[in-house]
């Protein structure tokens, strides 16, 4: 291996436009001079230190290593959010064009640091960068210690390879998400037109008016081809089966019917998919990876309980509206409120139901809701001696509150995970909306399916015998406190890794777009 090394590094120092004029490079300062004509360095002086510790030599001395920080950076790129990563990578490719190795290896070192900081920061602030719209633009901090004294390592093993492999994200969809984008990466190049068809709707034992062109598209999400008929050109049963997988995988209904839902995934560009694939692939740097977790997923409106690394409990759920989105946050699980009541938030109150109220006054006795005189009062008010018509919303001085029940909006659970946005999981009495594919229903708080169920499961893993909880089912808010709080996340994953294949949803609050705008 040290024969090969040294090989390598021979033959990087002969193909260098550079190396006869720099002489000896122990003799000379070739680092220093570099260093001065690099004004896009942004940790010169570490730069500096770092090579000097280590002899002068060159760190980037093999094309694979080159390459491997070249991919994490295009993944980056690709993602949409970091000018700054972007102009690197094309810097550094440039060089490597010129055979400009010196100007390549001090430049790569410089961005490996920059790539350290990012992944660290990341974990912090990346929201800002994913879904705030705000552009990695500026200079990165330096990273910490830890991630120095782990490079000062690498470069004394020859082991940047790892170091690098190391700083990427441990989410489980991450790996699975890179090999797609690269898998999907040489496709861009070529040109596969839209799939159109009259009418735009496609079903079993139609006349197809091109096979050959959906099969191909129906082949860019790496779905098994294999038993898919040849020489026919209808819709016929075995192509009806992979249209049935890419529907699933979409989050779409898994009938075979191909219409403007499915039309829309099946069209879409190669570039789009490279995007979706990176920018959710740098997302998975935000979510937990405790073994004990609720994880909700927006975008797929379901959530997940693990406990001790497994998932126990799956469900759908259903989330919040366009213009009351669900914020993305990390919170704990306290406890569980057994036949809550529901305190209406002010929003609600002034915006939805004085409305109605204002139409008709018994809105209030049919819905089991009290009138409360004010927020520091618990007096009950009459709500016919109140005259709604003079009531304003911008001085509405009255607190709702829904006695409890199975009409009750919150349900017979309520998962208590105090923040300041008053954000909670509870059951629903519309069941309904479950059936729904696309659940964004609520004004901000989660509504889970089959909640009593999830309140057994939380009960059981907490060691408390749901069996002595009879008697306070039957009363009203009473709270049970769980022996040990549940990390609770709710993430936006448009495009992830489950049950051996990626699945993609739509972006239904349009962070996709704003992140690559």
């Amino acid at each position: 291996m040290k024969c090969i090394h040294f090989f390598a590094v021979l033959l990087v120092l002969l193909s260098c436009p550079l190396a006869a004029d720099e002489g000896n490079l122990s003799n000379r300062s070739w680092v220093e001079k570099n260093v001065n004509n690099l004004s896009s360095l942004q940790y010169p002086e570490r730069i500096k230190h770092l090579y000097q510790e280590h002899g002068n030599q060159l760190i980037w001395l093999d094309v694979p290593l080159m390459e491997k920080l070249e991919h994490q950076l295009e993944v980056i790129h690709r993602a949409g959010f970091s000018p700054l990563f972007s102009l690197r990578l094309n810097k550094l490719r440039k060089f490597r064009e010129q055979r400009a190795w010196f100007e390549y290896d001090l430049f790569a070192t410089d961005t490996l640091i920059m790539y350290l900081s990012y992944a660290e920061q990341a974990e912090k602030i990346g929201q800002e960068w994913f879904f705030d719209g705000q552009k990695l633009t500026d200079h990165l901090p330096l990273p910490s210690d830890n991630a120095f004294i782990s490079l000062e390592v690498a470069i004394s093993t020859q082991g940047i390879g790892e170091l690098i492999q190391s700083y990427t994200p441990r989410a489980v969809s991450y790996q699975p998400l890179v090999k797609a984008y690269q898998t999907l990466l040489p496709l861009e190049s070529a040109f596969i037109p839209t799939y159109f068809q009259k009418g735009m709707l496609i079903k079993p034992g139609d006349k197809l008016a091109d096979r050959e062109l959906l099969i191909k598209r129906l082949s860019l999400v790496n779905i098994d081809m294999s038993s898919v008929n040849e020489g026919v050109s209808w819709y016929d049963e075995s192509l009806v089966n992979v249209v049935k997988q890419f529907q699933t995988m979409h989050g779409l209904k898994s009938d075979g019917i191909i219409g403007p839902a499915t039309f829309k995934w099946l069209n879409l560009s190669v570039k789009a998919r490279l995007s979706l694939l990176a920018l959710n692939a740098e997302r998975s740097r935000l979510w937990s990876q405790e073994d004990t977790v609720i994880v909700v997923n927006i975008p797929g409106f379901d959530m997940k309980y693990w406990y001790s690394g497994k998932p126990i409990f799956t469900t759908k759920v259903v989330v919040g509206s366009v213009k009351r989105p669900t914020p993305l946050m990390s919170v704990k699980l306290d406890s569980v409120i057994l036949n809550p009541t529901w305190n209406v938030p002010r929003k609600i109150m002034v915006e939805d139901i004085l409305p109605l109220a204002k139409r008709d006054v018994n809105y209030f006795s049919r819905h089991h809701i009290d009138i409360i005189k004010s927020w520091g009062s618990d007096q009950t008010l009459d709500p016919k001696v109140i005259d709604w018509s003079m009531v304003e919303p911008e001085s509405f001085p009255y607190r709702m509150r829904q006695q409890s029940g199975r009409k009750n909006a919150l349900g017979l659970y309520k998962f208590n995970t105090p923040n300041s946005r008053a954000i909670y999981l509870h059951d629903t009495p519309s069941k309904h909306l479950f059936n729904n594919s696309s659940r964004a229903f609520s004004s901000g708080c989660i509504r889970v399916q089959n909640a009593s169920l999830f309140a057994s499961k939380i009960f059981e893993t907490q060691g408390i015998d749901e069996s002595q909880l009879e008697e306070s089912k039957k009363a009203s808010n009473k709270s049970v406190t769980l022996k040990k709080r549940i990390p609770v996340q709710i993430i936006y994953q448009t495009v992830w890794y489950e049950g051996g294949s990626l699945q993609y949803r739509d972006d239904v609050y349009r962070f996709d777009a704003q992140s690559r705008g």
